[in-house]
């Protein structure tokens, strides 16, 4: 298969399984209005159609090796911790950023209280969507639980926030070289959710244990890959590609991999970790007796260089 046809390949799954997330969406709303405070139901809806890839959904779709219900509900676990952070992290005592996905910040066309309110209650609904999954597996909802609490809180995302934070603001009070202290950072608050978003979806799968290994690992380079992507579009993208302020890292003297290492080190490190997340989908890749030729054949081969090009 040419690199043509592997991208194009590629864009029609995304676009598909895109889509189709975009459609179970619709439920949710209904279902937050239903539930929830008025002004909270739309203060969350408003943050979720805001858009984005959909990136840790299909990440967890693909895993599975198929989208059905079981997997929908694990996508939009993902999708409300993703988008709770993100609200989070735009609030004033975080990163401050007035803009998101093109369009105003949560804080900014609500308040902020109702922020902090839609990113908690968010976060919550995540545990919930999980037990709306069916299973005969005694262990199934546990080990979901397990590995979304850990992707996303004290052990994976929250921290990684935490030291995100304090590199920007009391360096001197962390322990390590900042080429550590970057490292560990961005493996927590980037990698650990998905990586996560890997292994929830291939626990529904019978044979989840002999691909546990290389799915872990494929999930920590990713979202390393993606983080030093973010990291060079920082610098190098628009606010009409990114939907975001570009250049915040550099004005508030933030550490990232391209003022530690340098451009031209960066886009190495993306070339060399796009080769060896190939390697690694290859194997992801190959048929298995339950899947077969899955909606989402190649799509680990192809995914690494989609992540190192993109532009948003």
């Amino acid at each position: 298969m040419t690199n043509q046809t592997e991208r194009n390949e590629l864009s029609s799954i995304l676009k598909r399984s895109k889509d189709r997330f975009e459609d179970y969406l619709e439920n949710v709303y209904r279902v937050f209005q239903k539930e929830s405070a008025p002004e909270l139901a739309d203060a969350m809806e408003y943050s979720l159609r805001a858009g984005g890839k959909r990136l840790r959904p299909i990440l967890a779709f693909a895993s599975f090796g198929k989208i059905d219900e079981d997997s929908l509900c694990i996508g939009a676990a993902l999708e409300f911790v993703h988008t709770y952070s993100l609200i989070h992290d735009d609030l004033p005592s975080m990163d401050d950023d007035d803009f998101r996905r093109g369009k105003p910040s949560l804080h900014k066309q609500f308040s902020e209280a109702t922020a902090i309110l839609a990113g908690d209650a968010l976060q919550a609904y995540a545990f919930d969507w999980l037990t709306k999954i069916r299973s005969s597996d005694p262990n199934l909802h546990k080990d979901l639980v397990s590995l979304l609490a850990k992707g996303a809180g004290a052990q994976g995302m929250v921290s990684g926030q935490m030291y995100d934070l304090l590199l920007e603001r009391n360096p001197s009070s962390l322990q390590g070289t900042k080429e550590e202290l970057l490292s560990l950072t961005h493996r927590l608050k980037t990698g650990a959710l998905i990586q996560a978003s890997f292994l929830m979806g291939n626990r529904l799968r019978s044979d989840y244990k002999i691909r546990s290994a290389t799915i872990a690992e494929y999930g920590a380079k990713l979202g390393l890959l993606f983080q030093i992507t973010d990291d060079i579009l920082d610098i190098e993208g628009t606010k009409e590609d990114l939907g975001k302020t570009p250049g915040k890292d550099g004005k508030s003297g933030k550490i990232t991999y391209p003022s530690l290492y340098g451009m031209d080190v960066c886009k190495r490190m993306v070339s060399e970790l796009v080769s060896e997340l190939e390697g690694l989908g290859s194997e992801l890749d190959l048929p298995s007796s339950e899947t077969g030729n899955s909606e989402f054949a190649d799509f680990f081969k192809s995914l690494p260089s989609n992540i190192g090009k993109r532009k948003n």
